[in-house]
């Protein structure tokens, strides 16, 4: 079962190999066996799944060089190298799709969609016995029309996208000199269509110890914003986000967003 510890953005470059077009996350999450990083392409959870290519690779390596079961720095530039020259060599078997990559207990796996599994093993070996005999392999293709191993665990789900989301924004702040070391008022707002449970909503976050500032503007009918102090990280903030969502869901409302507003001094 995994558990959210922290976001971690790591050295780890976009590949070299990726479309422009492509975006590409990487978030840090805590499993049985320690920390594991994903780099994962976000732009395919539009198409996904693929009918024709209903196969999943996953293939990598084991490493030496790694501590608390991630690589180290020099470590890190191996790997990206070895991504690169694997991708090259998968895109020789036909259509594939790279989906992304697991580092996890000094290991580093890799995500491929593929149209058919011939062939595909013994091409693999080669690569490896010619380019990096000295790193033990991994190499395993399973049928998965769903795309389960996209969707189920490499796509990040909701408190690491929140988490996501919340960063980005606190990297704005921190570029306008904001330390993010001092507490401050958290706005959250949501949409309710029923005045009635827009009403039992803001109660029970006044019971809450929220302070309410309800919109009566005529283009924003139904709108209510909430505030609460709190320290600015992601997890702090995604976590609030998360637990006030659903509870405007259970009153019939959506949640529309969250700010807050920089502290220069």
């Amino acid at each position: 079962m995994m558990k959210l510890v922290k976001l971690f953005f790591m050295l780890l470059s976009v590949p070299a190999f990726a479309q422009e077009e492509d975006h590409w996350e990487t978030y840090m999450a805590a499993y049985e066996k320690g920390p594991g990083i994903t780099l994962v392409n976000m732009s395919l959870k539009e198409k996904a799944p693929v009918k024709d290519q209903g196969f999943v690779l996953i293939t990598g390596v084991s490493f030496s060089q790694c501590k608390d079961g991630l690589p180290t720095p020099e470590m890190i530039e191996t790997l990206q190298s070895m991504d690169d020259a694997l991708v090259r060599q998968v895109s020789l078997l036909g259509t594939t799709t790279f989906a992304g990559t697991w580092t996890h207990n000094c290991e580093r796996l890799n995500y491929f969609y593929i149209r058919d599994s011939m062939d595909v093993r013994f091409s693999l070996q080669t690569f490896y016995k010619d380019n990096f005999p000295e790193f033990k392999t991994y190499i395993n293709i399973r049928f998965d029309p769903e795309w389960e191993g996209y969707l189920k665990f490499l796509y990040p789900n909701d408190i690491i996208l929140e988490q996501l989301n919340v960063s980005k924004v606190l990297g704005l702040l921190s570029a306008e000199g904001d330390k993010l070391e001092k507490e401050r008022p958290v706005d959250y707002s949501f949409f309710f269509s029923d005045e009635k449970n827009r009403s039992a909503f803001i109660d029970q976050m006044k019971k809450e110890g929220f302070q309410v500032t309800s919109q009566h503007k005529k283009d924003r009918a139904g709108l209510v914003t909430i505030t609460k102090p709190a320290l600015p990280n992601a997890s702090t903030i995604s976590g609030m986000i998360i637990y006030l969502r659903k509870k405007a869901a259970e009153s019939g409302g959506e949640y529309k967003g969250w700010e807050t507003a920089p502290v220069k001094k």
